[in-house]
């Protein structure tokens, strides 16, 4: 439980209804509704207009339509940065070898066109494991109106397979918001919402799935984790002491109460553990579009995530030392009235990191806060970076050394921002 007596307060140093369809979310979804603080404002939940940038800024001018506004990155072995960046019919993989101030010549994913559908919920994903290889995914349209896809490139970036969709569904059943995880053993997985259950339609919820991609290209058989999955909210992931994955997920509770609860993935064939572990109490016939962020550093958990519920509203953190069975009294991150959202967690032993942006109604501002001593403490928050124009969600990245914000701005460009 979220609210358990057991742990001191933490204290701080200083849908539009999308079921019409018989195609499910994404073929009846044009547009959703998102809550963030008492305002509910409108939110793309189908394919969001990618030509966000102009050409000839942020190393961006190599790209036909100037690159997409949704990026993903993710650092490499050897210490390069791998970015992927999707455009409408395309998605590019580059790097940089000096944190992100220059990027190479990008390499093609697709030499295909296809209709990519990409927010900032249904983000591509890009990962490099220690041999140097490279897996990615992203969602575009297929035999149904969107599938998650793979691709791997077994030579250090020059050359990627053919994507393929991962859901043995794809052509039945929408599948999409993939979440593509690297364990420190250097398996690759993904998770990712499915319909292929769904057979009432006035009833919310998807099934969530997932496969191991190996170096080769190949995939294992898709497994079914748990239903009623919030249909827009994307998955979290991270992975305990036994490099067993561990999911944060918005599920929709009985009564319609959109809150948070734990995946633990089995190192044995047994049933996955769920536990919910926040008890908000956010009662809502709409789609939050408001993924929640886990971090795992020697067996104890944190989590970030968004609320309005009737119990409490707003952005917060907790831990748990006990594997996520208890979780301590939440604390809140930001100012309300600027609409703090779309929290990243990183946890590097009793070092954690807590990144999210606000809103004042005509800047985004991006604050950092960390702890030296596992979530008990926090220093000062602190605004590292802002844009006047419209914003990707900010992720948390360490090439083991230093630790970093990727932040994407229609303006600025991509940014890699230090923290430390």
């Amino acid at each position: 439980m979220i609210d358990s007596p057991d742990f001191p307060a933490i204290t701080k140093v200083v849908r539009v209804d999308n079921r019409a369809s018989k195609k499910g979310f994404w073929g009846g979804c044009l547009l959703t509704q998102f809550l963030l603080i008492g305002a509910l404002a409108l939110s793309a939940c189908s394919q969001v207009n990618q030509d966000h940038l102009k050409a000839g800024t942020a190393d961006y001018g190599h790209y036909p339509n100037g690159g997409g506004l949704f990026v993903t990155a993710a650092f490499g072995p050897d210490g390069r940065l791998w970015r992927i960046v999707p455009e409408k019919h395309y998605v590019y993989v580059d790097y940089s070898a000096d944190l992100g101030k220059t990027f190479s010549a990008p390499v093609l994913i697709n030499t295909e066109a296809q209709h990519i559908k990409v927010s900032g919920e249904n983000r591509p994903g890009i990962a490099v494991d220690r041999s140097r290889r490279i897996y990615v995914t992203y969602a575009a349209e297929g035999a149904q109106p969107v599938a998650v896809y793979f691709s791997v490139s077994a030579d250090n970036g020059r050359s990627f397979s053919t994507p393929s969709p991962l859901s043995d569904k794809a052509s039945e059943a929408n599948s999409f918001q993939g979440r593509l995880a690297l364990s420190p053993a250097g398996q690759a997985y993904v998770f990712w919402h499915d319909e292929r259950n769904r057979t009432d339609w006035k009833q919310p919820g998807n099934s969530i799935y997932y496969t191991t991609i190996s170096g080769q290209g190949g995939h294992t058989s898709a497994q079914k984790l748990s239903d009623v999955l919030c249909d827009c909210c994307r998955i979290a992931a991270a992975f305990d002491g036994n490099n067993q994955p561990v999911l944060l997920a918005r599920f929709i509770y009985p009564g319609g109460i959109r809150d948070h609860g734990l995946i633990k993935i089995q190192a044995t064939d047994k049933k996955p553990q769920e536990t919910r572990v926040t008890f908000d109490q956010w009662a809502i016939e709409a789609c939050p579009d408001h993924g929640p962020a886990v971090a795992i550093s020697d067996d104890k958990y944190h989590i970030a995530w968004f609320t309005q519920g009737s119990a409490r509203q707003g952005l917060f953190y907790a831990y748990s030392t006990d594997h996520g069975q208890h979780f301590s009294t939440p604390l809140p991150l930001g100012n309300p009235g600027k609409l703090p959202s779309h929290p990243d967690a990183m946890a590097k032993g009793n070092h954690i990191y807590l990144t999210w942006t606000e809103f004042d109604g005509t800047k985004t501002q991006l604050w950092v806060m960390q702890s030296n001593d596992g979530g008990l403490t926090w220093l000062p928050a602190k605004s590292v970076a802002e844009s006047t124009a419209e914003v990707d969600f900010p992720f948390l990245l360490s090439n083991n050394k230093d630790v970093f914000v990727s932040w994407n701005s229609k303006n600025e460009g991509y940014r890699l921002i230090p923290v430390n």
